[in-house]
């Protein structure tokens, strides 16, 4: 009897020495194994992007290692079109609470996200909430509507089947709709002076294809809209004072530029002069095309 209780005395302490030896990697692994925590499995919806680009992949696991992942499941979760996701870091990413905090709160360089997803996917805001074991939860706060959806692919859709044919170029559908969008948007001079004059949403496609008024955005937006719908991969390329589109046509890929087609004038006026040009051209033509080619190696 005596024996039986020092055996088990004697596990006693063997089990509470390694429990405070190994605390916290106990309580990691009960926590992400037992505990309810709702990780995410995105389902990623019709406008999903299923294309890799050099700055950003799809990272479609919950469970991150370091900050590269972090990024790339930002980027999935954008790119997959739900507005909540609860994923973790796993113990070893040591840097886990500091990269949360420091790329949540850099919402200009998450917008750069936006370039590489469909419109109807993007953002105008996201939220973080983290805890000191890793696990975060990201709500995204979208700029397209449903209702503001249907309305602009009533509008797209009609025009596609009414204007474009089957046995037309590349190059002959795309200058069509060129031609569509700036012919029927004015530059909306009003947020020259005032970027959050409200009169018009300019800033998205609806402002462009509604209202008929547009800036950079709007216009970059619209395009690439049409460009899903033809099938041809794209993503938008920016600078601090500018946005347009890049796609990949004919196995190489080219500028387009609507604003920049579309200059503001009393008469209207089409121009061509960034429509499917190489880098080369583009940057010959002026300098406020610049860009960085870490970001969009694409088109460098």
């Amino acid at each position: 009897m005596r024996k039986t209780i020092l055996s088990v005395g004697f596990f006693v302490i063997v089990f509470v020495i390694i429990g405070v030896i190994w605390k916290e990697d106990i309580i990691y692994w009960y926590t992400h194994n037992f505990e309810e925590n709702n990780y995410s499995e995105l389902v990623v919806n019709e406008y999903f992007v299923d294309d890799n680009f050099s700055y950003v992949n799809n990272y479609t696991s919950n469970d991150i290692s370091n900050r590269k992942q972090l990024i790339d499941l930002i980027y999935y979760f954008i790119n997959s079109g739900n507005e909540t996701v609860n994923a973790y870091c796993v113990k070893e990413y040591d840097n886990c609470i500091k990269d949360l905090e420091t790329i949540s709160k850099d919402q200009e360089s998450l917008s750069l996200l936006n370039n590489f997803v469909h419109p109807y996917n993007s953002f105008s805001k996201l939220s973080f909430t983290y805890d000191e074991r890793g696990n975060f939860t990201i709500k995204s706060t979208k700029i397209y509507s449903d209702k503001m959806i249907e309305e602009l692919n009533t509008i797209i859709d009609d025009f596609i089947d009414k204007n474009i044919e089957k046995n037309m170029t590349i190059e002959e559908k795309l200058k069509i709709i060129h031609d569509f969008i700036i012919d029927n948007t004015e530059y909306d001079v009003l947020k020259m002076d005032n970027i959050n004059d409200p009169t018009y949403q300019s800033s998205n496609a609806y402002g462009v294809l509604l209202e008929h008024y547009g800036i950079c955005s709007g216009y970059a937006d619209t395009l690439a809209i049409f460009l899903n719908k033809l099938g041809i991969i794209n993503y938008k390329i920016s600078n601090d004072e500018h946005i347009w589109n890049l796609a990949y046509i004919n196995n190489k890929w080219v500028h387009l530029d609507l604003t920049w087609d579309d200059p503001v004038s009393e008469t209207p006026i089409n121009r061509s002069d960034y429509f499917m040009i190489d880098t080369k051209t583009l940057q010959e033509l002026d300098k406020e095309h610049d860009f960085n080619k870490y970001i969009f190696e694409e088109a460098k």
